[in-house]
């Protein structure tokens, strides 16, 4: 039993988790830059206020990719071939039935959301356009989720990363032909987007088949009959789909902020939240790999091997964000000028663009942490600190956004994210108890 993490340990498994992790807002910022290079700032609207959507239902329903790596790495620690399959077949069967259902209730959830939002009637035509088709790709979106957790719970890292890596990039290939070649405007980004989504899908099974090892039996199907582990998976994630809530209330208050100051508003923010989440994911993929050497720590009970991992995990944080902080400052202009060429929503968002610095400079911590909370099992704290979120960010950015304007609402953005990161840093002591 090691209780010393090494720099080369730490780095083997989280560098591929921030490259695979880091090219999902990187779709997002194409398909943005892709709209922003059309002729007026509503396709920019438009699509950002579509991702949105499906990032909150999509969102809502990631702990079945948290899940169903829990479940998988636990099977393949027990070497059952029964619990290796039912690891994949019941949130399958989760995720196909809840994505049924939002082919069922789509027209309504677009309908309500519409009228929340109160875009411009341009946008709305325009986003309902990229909305019906992006739909269809509930089930394998869903599907893409537990398969991905399965890969990674059974340590299969190659094909974690090129189901997601060659993925996005398929998707940001097609977005560019569809829109710049062939002329299809926003369906393209959205007809785009549902390939690559059934692309993804088709990969996952693929490397289940090849490296899964996995034994099909009428035993272990016969087990599927039995409801009780259905309502037991459903319940280990509450917490985090509170979390999950809570910054899907965030992120809409903060869309709907922007979207009450006009069209260019809400482009130039889309933008800038683009450019951020690239280096965000980053930071949450150094996240996914402290929260995969936190579980063994919780396993060894070992609370010298934690604080390795805290202080190496802290120190590679460090060192990254120092990079991307001048990385920032020397290009942030460039960024958001390659993300469109529309005069007035760029110089508005470049009025803007010290957030680029700012935010993953607040943020990172906290983000750092809730992997390490989430590898340990303390979900209740990262709950907590959630509830606390929200309330400050409802009620900063009503006081902040009367005297700033924008700035009031990225400024309260910057704060909660902060205070996140200052919430688990107190609560860290509390990890002692899982050691004992």
């Amino acid at each position: 039993m090691l209780s010393q993490l090494t720099y080369k340990e730490y780095l083997k498994v989280t560098i591929p988790f921030m490259l695979s992790t880091a090219t999902q807002p990187l779709l997002g910022a194409v398909n943005t830059a892709v709209m922003g290079h059309m002729s007026e700032a509503f396709y920019i609207a438009a699509v950002s206020l579509g991702v949105i959507l499906f990032n909150n239902i999509y969102w809502l329903f990631g702990f079945l990719r948290v899940s169903t790596t829990s479940f998988s790495a636990q099977a393949l620690g027990s070497e059952s071939a029964k619990d290796k399959f039912l690891a994949l077949a019941r949130p399958l069967l989760i995720a196909i039935v809840i994505s049924l259902i939002f082919l069922i209730i789509y027209p309504w959830i677009f309908k309500y959301y519409a009228l929340l939002m109160k875009p411009e009637s341009q946008v709305v035509e325009l986003m309902k356009n990229y909305c019906d088709i992006i739909i269809w790709g509930a089930p394998f979106v869903l599907i893409n989720y537990v398969t991905l957790g399965w890969l990674m719970g059974q340590m299969i890292i190659r094909y974690t990363m090129f189901m997601q890596i060659s993925m996005n990039v398929l998707n940001i290939v097609l977005s560019i032909v569809f829109v710049f070649i062939m002329d299809m405007n926003i369906q393209g980004v959205a007809y785009a987007s549902l390939i690559a989504q059934i692309y993804g899908c088709m990969v996952g099974f693929i490397a289940i088949y090849k490296r899964g090892n996995l034994t099909i039996r009428n035993e272990y199907i016969q087990s599927l009959k039995t409801l009780q582990p259905f309502l037991a998976m459903m319940k280990v994630n509450v917490d985090l789909m509170f979390r999950t809530v809570c910054l899907l209330t965030i992120n809409n208050l903060f869309a709907i902020a922007g979207a009450s100051m006009g069209t260019v508003t809400l482009a130039s923010n889309a933008i800038i939240l683009e450019i951020i989440f690239i280096v965000v994911y980053f930071i949450d993929g150094m996240a996914n790999g402290v929260s995969v050497f936190s579980g063994k720590t919780k396993g060894y009970k070992d609370i010298n091997l934690l604080n390795s991992v805290l202080k190496i995990s802290l120190r590679c944080l460090a060192v990254f964000i120092i990079f991307i902080s001048v990385i920032m400052y020397i290009t942030k202009s460039y960024f958001i000028n390659m993300m469109t060429d529309l005069a007035v929503v760029a110089n508005y968002a470049n009025d803007y663009s010290i957030y680029l610095i700012l935010h993953p400079i607040c943020a990172c911590v906290g983000l750092l942490l809730y992997g390490m909370y989430t590898g340990i099992g303390n979900t209740a704290s990262i709950r907590n600190m959630m509830f606390v979120a929200v309330i400050f960010f409802y009620i900063c950015q009503k006081i902040l956004m009367s005297y700033l304007g924008n700035d009031g609402i990225w400024l309260t953005y910057n704060l909660t994210y902060l205070l996140e990161s200052i919430i688990l840093i107190l609560y860290l002591p509390s990890l002692k108890k899982y050691f004992n």
